[in-house]
């Protein structure tokens, strides 16, 4: 087996990569080259998981357009209903994964660098 998936004690084949958990639509193209619209729901730089209006099965070859990345060929490794997984050709590279991540997620409230008005730092600097 690959050394990116491991089988499970059920038979089940899983990703043996830590996925982030993220929620983005992206765009692709399908086994026949048809257009595709795709929700990815997890990612890692060896592959991910999304659903799609298709049904896949494994082995079908994908071409996906990520953010950052462009474009990914992929093999889709197992697929349930509209979901699926797959695995890509190359991993993405470490500085590129994270640039698609910080793309994807939700961004941070903006940083406060003023300490709280309240602190004991901050008090003890206004009787001095």
């Amino acid at each position: 087996m690959d050394e990116k998936f491991r089988q499970t004690a059920a038979g089940a084949v899983e990703p043996s990569h830590v996925r982030d958990e993220v929620q983005f639509e992206a765009r692709g193209f399908g086994p026949a080259a048809e257009a595709l619209q795709l929700r990815v729901l997890n990612i890692s730089s060896h592959g991910l998981s999304a659903t799609t209006d298709l049904a896949f099965q494994p082995g079908d070859r994908l071409r996906l357009i990520l953010p950052v990345v462009g474009v990914m060929a992929a093999e889709v490794r197992w697929a349930k209903g509209m979901r699926f997984g797959c695995v890509f050709d190359m991993p993405i590279d470490r500085a590129s994964y994270y640039e698609l991540l910080a793309a994807v997620l939700e961004p941070l409230p903006p940083f406060d660098p003023q300490p709280e008005r309240s602190s004991p730092t901050a008090a003890s600097r206004s009787n001095k």
